[in-house]
């Protein structure tokens, strides 16, 4: 079985399953915003993000501020209102939201990208 794995350039959106993952391509000297919600109603995102500049990085997960993006993080089910969201300069690196749920209980990542 082959995964689509999907690939965001500076704007856009994607859900990504359990063992896929979503590449960002990020855009140099500008402000970029990304937010991560879980799409499941049932079950707990656990997802990893890793490329992300070590610092100049604001990060919000689900209301409690972190000091870098990359990590692993996990949103509860059922809460669309919960997020996981990074705003600055991603210095046009390339991100990666790798989805790390365990499959017999998946839950979707639901990204959203923008550039400005």
């Amino acid at each position: 079985m082959s995964s689509q794995n999907p690939v965001i350039n500076q704007n856009g959106t994607a859900s990504i399953k359990s063992g896929q993952f979503c590449t960002w391509n990020t855009a140099n000297g500008t402000n970029s915003t990304i937010t991560i919600a879980n799409a499941s109603r049932s079950n707990v995102l656990k997802f990893a993000i890793s490329g992300a500049p070590g610092s100049g990085i604001i990060v919000d997960d689900a209301g409690n501020s972190r000091s870098a993006f990359d990590g692993v993080y996990s949103l509860k089910p059922n809460s669309p209102n919960i997020v996981v969201t990074a705003f600055g300069d991603f210095g046009g690196s390339t991100v990666t939201i790798t989805n790390i749920t365990n499959v017999q209980n998946d839950a979707e990542a639901s990204i959203q990208c923008q550039t400005s």
